[in-house]
């Protein structure tokens, strides 16, 4: 079996990746950039690198070319994995790369099973030489600017359609003969018969609820020569109300009393598209509220209180989505006075990952029911996910159950972020961090996969935190480091908690709380992130 680099700036594809080579029973280690995946692979030499093509920073070209370049690094085989080329535009740049093979997402894990074994069998490719691959990098990206190009030349083109419907034209006040004397672009905007007209006449056409603001507006510029705008609604004879942003100005710069002058642009079609925004505002906002108490009816408001064991979860949501995510946690008393923990996340934010996940937390409570066994607990939940969803989605999973009577843990975990105990050190003054090894294939993708439970005793003065990876993996973290950064900052709420005076929120509330506000460090989440605690009393 081989060890195999894996890089990705999307969680949900590494992890699919994961589950499929760790259940062949390859090593495979992660990276979310190329910067990331150079410096794992000085570290130590993989088998063979599958790496996604456009990812921020250092993208798939260059993380080919820089390994080529490299003697250590020169013979490793390696494939593409994207989503946004065809075969005929990926081909020529993979053979300019010395990239063997392609994966093409989504794809079925017999085409990812293919490719890998295609790399496995023999050295990896040298390239087609710099000079060529400069040219394919060029020819590539030349075509991707040249799409970004054409989008960004239209915008313009209706940016500056926006430009001249708004901009409708100047307009002169000669207070001697009270005329005003409207530019041409002005006179058709507002449908007068000629670009001469009286005040009275204009002041007809000017809403009577602006009249004042406008005619103070005017008053001011002719006493002290100060410039005025004001925003007045204007029906022209052809009977539509045009919305206009009117500036207005003495004739000679600052003299008082003399005429006044002015440009009017008109907004019309401005505030109606503000008037959009605030209406589609106010939709999404109806509809998250919606959606939001759809997600607290799915999940547990709180968590049940049981002798012997304090429980808590956060779950914090993007504030910029308005559908729901697979995110899940649940907490609930089992046979024998135990207490079985359970945190999920099916793959997917969208009505049907939501769905999924009503289903799942469903059939888990039913399993668990039956028997507790987390191992158990997870092999049926495995072949449900399997049956139902195979091919569309799949799901990943901690279950543990405790027994507060012995202190006993078991645990299974499904290709789940791994869960960590907080607990206190005797020997230090500084709490310690013990994260759970241990990770089966995720749910759904195997129907007859098998999965290795652990048993412990639980610490005493110590907390089990099981979370998604919402909680660590943020733009802002490097991959390789999010896990060591969670590790630190559950040490630092650990030491809080167990430190402070004593308060009236339990500690495991408080404890996933302080945890979560310093991982998210006062910022909402890029995605849905769930923290879940168990602390023994």
């Amino acid at each position: 079996m081989a060890t195999l680099l894996v890089v990705d700036d999307d969680p949900i594809n590494r992890e699919f990746l994961r589950t499929l080579l760790g259940y062949r029973g390859h090593e495979v280690r992660e990276a979310g950039d190329g910067d990331s995946a150079l410096a794992l692979a000085s570290r130590e030499l993989p088998d063979a690198v599958i790496t996604d093509v456009l990812m921020p920073g250092l993208d798939g070209y260059e993380l080919a070319r820089t390994l080529r370049a490299a003697p250590p690094t020169s013979t490793i085989p390696i494939a593409f994995s994207t989503a946004h080329y065809d075969r005929q535009e990926i081909q020529p740049l993979a053979k300019a790369c010395g990239v063997q093979g392609v994966i093409f997402k989504p794809t079925r894990p017999k085409a990812v099973f293919a490719v890998v074994d295609a790399l496995l069998s023999g050295p990896g490719s040298a390239g087609t030489g710099e000079e060529d691959f400069a040219d394919r990098h060029r020819q590539a990206l030349k075509a991707k600017l040249l799409a970004k190009s054409e989008a960004l030349a239209e915008l313009m083109d209706r940016l500056a359609e926006t430009q001249r419907m708004t901009h409708s034209g100047t307009w002169d006040l000669d207070p001697r003969t009270g005329l005003i004397t409207l530019s041409p672009s002005l006179s058709a905007l507002l449908g007068m018969p000629a670009t001469t007209v009286t005040r009275e006449q204009m002041w007809h056409r000017v809403h009577p609820d602006d009249v004042p603001r406008a005619a103070a507006a005017a008053e001011e510029t002719a006493r002290t020569g100060k410039q005025q705008v004001v925003e007045v609604r204007v029906a022209g004879l052809d009977g539509i109300v045009h919305e206009l942003v009117v500036s207005c100005r003495a004739a000679d710069g600052a003299a008082p009393r003399h005429g006044l002058w002015g440009v009017a642009q008109d907004i019309t079609e401005l505030r109606d598209r503000e008037r959009a925004v605030l209406r589609e505002q106010w939709e999404r906002y109806t509809e998250r509220r919606v959606i939001d108490s759809f997600r607290r009816a799915m999940l547990p408001s709180d968590l049940p209180a049981v002798t012997g064991v304090d429980m808590a979860a956060v779950h914090r949501v993007a504030p910029d989505r308005v559908d729901i995510g697979g995110d899940w946690h649940d907490g609930f008393p089992v046979a024998g006075g135990r207490m079985l923990l359970s945190v999920g996340r099916v793959a997917g934010h969208s009505q049907p990952a939501a769905a999924v996940m009503g289903s799942v937390r469903a059939v888990l409570r039913a399993s668990a029911i039956e028997d507790p066994d987390p191992v158990g607990v997870l092999a049926r939940l495995n072949r449900f996910v399997a049956q139902n969803y195979r091919d569309t989605t799949f799901a990943t999973a901690v279950v543990a159950l405790y027994s507060p009577a012995t202190g006993a843990l078991h645990y299974a975990n499904a290709g789940h972020p791994v869960p960590l105990i907080a607990m206190a050190d005797p020997h230090s003054a500084e709490p310690q961090v013990l994260a759970l090894a241990g990770r089966g294939p995720a749910l759904g993708i195997f129907p007859e996969a098998r999965f290795a439970g652990d048993t412990l005793t639980m610490p005493p003065h110590a907390a089990l935190c099981l979370y998604t990876d919402g909680l660590t993996d943020r733009h802002r973290d490097p991959l390789p480091t999010a896990g060591h950064r969670l590790a630190q900052a559950a040490a630092r709420a650990f030491g809080l908690v167990t430190g402070g005076q004593r308060q009236p929120v339990p500690a495991a509330r408080r404890l996933a709380e302080q945890l979560v506000a310093e991982m998210l460090g006062g910022e909402p989440p890029d995605g849905d992130a769930t923290l879940a605690v168990l602390w023994p009393r």
